[in-house]
């Protein structure tokens, strides 16, 4: 318990050191719940987000976005604080033993205080958010006959898909998650605009169902690996391959059924589990007081969370 106290207010003290780096004199961008939140840290969780490089060529659009994330991130942060949530050394030490790739990149100070803010949120989702979470049998039998044309045995893989509206933003997850800072599955939860989303990007496609210029993106993938940025009218996807599906003999057919019903109640699960934690989100959004201070900003805001 101790060492876990220790590691949440390193975070609360680094967060501190960000927010007085630049001193007082660094201009105030907004006000979060009476809370002062200086250009300095946010230009220092831009930085940490996308590098210090793409951070001063950053569009106004993408600002925002990370600004609404940076101030979504604070209330959950706060609201974890207050009910006494944190985050132990050793479930960081964990969580890069169970993800090997990530386990050179935490050993910044900057890294490992980004990885200890993701587990928290991640602690206060399921804690908090997701704690009264259920799902009915009959929603399971409704979800399963809503769905029953993806029991068919077709050929197709599946793949988890990231999907943003701007080439840098695509471009900055794309190093992310090919040099092994953050795992696949996590970015896309937390950043994609894909209706996948909700279940960590994860989709199956039959053969022929995705647009030409995505297929053709995903068919020269092994499993395991990930694809370059692609532009659709969609958007900027990024694919990594989980598995390809080949159609299976009658008797093989019969017994992979039962896998694909659990693979559709588990995504039902997620379902209900997303929407939990943008409810908890609104809640937290709602019962703040976010004020944004145009004039400081050094940029046009075009969030979601402006309150007058």
């Amino acid at each position: 318990m101790k060492s876990a106290r220790v590691f949440f207010l390193l975070f609360l003290a680094a967060m501190t050191v960000c927010c007085r780096a630049g001193g007082d004199r660094s201009p105030v961008i907004a006000t979060l719940n009476g809370h002062d939140i200086h250009r300095d840290e946010f230009e220092h969780f831009l930085e940490l987000k996308i590098g210090e490089f793409s951070a001063s060529e950053t569009s106004g659009s993408l600002r925002s976005q990370i600004l609404d994330e940076y101030l979504q991130r604070r209330l959950v942060l706060d609201d974890a604080g207050r009910l006494g949530l944190s985050v132990a050394g050793d479930e960081i030490d964990q969580t890069t033993k169970d993800n090997p790739q990530m386990k050179s990149s935490v050993t910044s100070g900057a890294t490992r205080d980004e990885l200890t803010r993701d587990l928290l949120v991640e602690k206060y989702y399921h804690q908090v958010a997701l704690r009264d979470v259920r799902v009915s049998p009959e929603e399971i039998q409704q979800y399963l006959e809503k769905n029953q044309s993806r029991l068919t045995d077709r050929p197709g893989f599946l793949v988890r898909e990231i999907r943003v509206q701007s080439r840098e933003e695509a471009d900055r997850l794309h190093r992310e998650v090919t040099e092994g800072r953050r795992d696949f599955a996590s970015v896309a939860r937390l950043h994609s605009d894909a209706p996948n989303a909700e279940q960590s990007g994860l989709a199956r496609y039959d053969q022929g169902q995705l647009p030409d210029v995505l297929e053709k993106a995903v068919q020269p993938l092994r499993p395991g690996d990930v694809s370059q940025v692609i532009e659709s009218n969609y958007g900027f996807h990024i694919f990594k391959l989980e598995q390809r599906i080949q159609p299976h003999g009658l008797e093989e057919r019969r017994s992979k059924l039962d896998d694909r019903r659990a693979q559709l109640r588990e995504e039902l699960i997620a379902r209900k589990n997303q929407q939990a934690v943008d409810k908890q989100l609104e809640r937290l959004t709602s019962e703040a007081d976010i004020k944004i201070n145009d004039s400081a900003l050094g940029f046009t805001y075009g969030g979601r969370l402006r309150h007058n």
